[in-house]
C-alpha cells in the first residue's frame, strides 16, 4: 500500500509518497507522471512540458546555466546502495527540523489510516525538503526506497553522487552508473523518470555545454533550484 501526504514549497505544491517504512516519491503535483494529483488541496496548474516556458522571451531550455569547476565529480566508486539511501533506512542520524507555523499548517497527511512512523516519514521529508529550501541543508536523510529497473536504479543512485552547486551531464552520469557515455539517450529518460525530485536531484543534469534541456516539474523550476545551489544562467 502506498501512503500521501501534500506540502506546501517556494515552488508549489508536492506530493509525498512512502510504501509504509521508506519515502518513495516526491512530485510537484503539476507534474505529468504525479500518481495523485487529485488528491491535492490545490488544483494542479496547467503543465506544458518539461522543455517548455520562456525567460526573458527566450526558451529557457536554450541558456546555460554555470558553475565554479572543481575538479573530477566522480572521482570516487559510485556509492552503495546502503550510502545511496536506497537500502533499509537508519533509525538514527536522522535530521530535525522545526517548520514555520503557516507551512506546518498547509501540510496534511491523505489518508486518515496512516500509520504514525510514516506520519513521522512525512514530517523528516517536510522538514528537509523546508531546510533544503531555506539553504540551510544541502544532502538528504531521509529514507528512500524507488521502484524501476535495474538501469533506472543504476541511473537513480549516480544521481545521488552530484553535490550540492554541482552538474554532471548526461555522459558523466552514464560513466558513474558503469556505463558507456553512448547510454546518453536512455540515461535521459531514466533521470526523466525519477520518482523523487529534488531529493535525488535530477535538476543538477544538463545538456552538453551546460543547456538546460529538460525537466520534468517543468523548466522554470530547474532554473529556480539551480539558482538556489548557486548557479547562474546566460
Amino acid at each position: 500500500m502506498t501512503f500521501y501526504a501534500q506540502m506546501p514549497s517556494d515552488l508549489g505544491t508536492m506530493l509525498l509518497c512512502s510504501n509504509g517504512s521508506h519515502l518513495s516519491g516526491v512530485y510537484f503535483i503539476d507534474q505529468s507522471d504525479c500518481p495523485l494529483s487529485s488528491a491535492a488541496t490545490l488544483p494542479p496548474s496547467r503543465h506544458e512540458g518539461p522543455s517548455a516556458g520562456l525567460m526573458e522571451g527566450l526558451p529557457i531550455k536554450k541558456f546555460k546555466a554555470h558553475r565554479v569547476a572543481q575538479g573530477d565529480l566522480f572521482v570516487s566508486a559510485l556509492p552503495s546502495p546502503e550510502k545511496s539511501g536506497m537500502a533499509e533506512p537508519e533509525a538514527e542520524g536522522r535530521r530535525q527540523g522545526v517548520a514555520d507555523e503557516s507551512v506546518q499548517d498547509l501540510f496534511r497527511v491523505l489518508q486518515a489510516d496512516t500509520p504514525g512512523c510514516v506520519e513521522a516519514l512525512f514530517q523528516q521529508a517536510r522538514q528537509e525538503i523546508d531546510a533544503y529550501f531555506r539553504s540551510e541543508l544541502k544532502s538528504f536523510t531521509v529514507p528512500l526506497h524507488v521502484e524501476g529497473t535495474e538501469f533506472q536504479k543504476k541511473v537513480w543512485r549516480a544521481l545521488l553522487d552530484i553535490p550540492y552547486g554541482e552538474s554532471a551531464s548526461y555522459g558523466e552520469i552514464a560513466r558513474a552508473a558503469g556505463l558507456t557515455p553512448q547510454h546518453g539517450r536512455p540515461v535521459g529518460t531514466a533521470v526523466g523518470r525519477n520518482p523523487v525530485s529534488i531529493i535525488i536531484p535530477c535538476h543538477r543534469v544538463l545538456g552538453n555545454g551546460g543547456t538546460l534541456t529538460g525537466y520534468t516539474g517543468g523548466l522554470a523550476r530547474k532554473v529556480s533550484l539551480l539558482q538556489l545551489e548557486g548557479f547562474t544562467l546566460g
